[in-house]
């Protein structure tokens, strides 16, 4: 027989961590393309079109593209470490805070 070395409520306390911050971030990347529009609709001032591109740069494309450019110079054919469960769970939740951070900030 095994013996099981996690907390019982610790894949709970994962699953519940994951089911608020997966709709946080799914709909935060549906805002991130929002803007895009103010970048165009504010073409010509330029302290609009500056604040939309701040926006822009911090918004998840933004977020995925610098990690998509960190992991490609830092790119040696090797293959990264296996985050655990508990690391993935907590870089989610830190994830969704600023989301929520951002978008809070957006709507403002």
């Amino acid at each position: 027989m095994s013996e099981h070395s996690e907390n019982p409520r610790n894949p709970i306390i994962q699953l519940i961590i994951w089911c608020i911050a997966a709709p946080i971030l799914s709909v935060w990347t549906l805002v991130s393309v929002l803007p895009i529009v103010s970048v165009i609709r504010a073409w010509g001032d330029f302290g609009d079109v500056l604040i939309a591109l701040v926006f822009l740069a911090t918004s998840a494309l933004g977020l995925i593209a610098a990690a998509i450019a960190y992991r490609m110079l830092l790119w040696d054919r090797t293959t990264a470490p296996i985050a655990t469960t508990a690391s993935r769970t907590l870089r989610a939740a830190a994830l969704a805070a600023y989301a929520l951070v951002w978008m809070a900030l957006y709507a403002v």
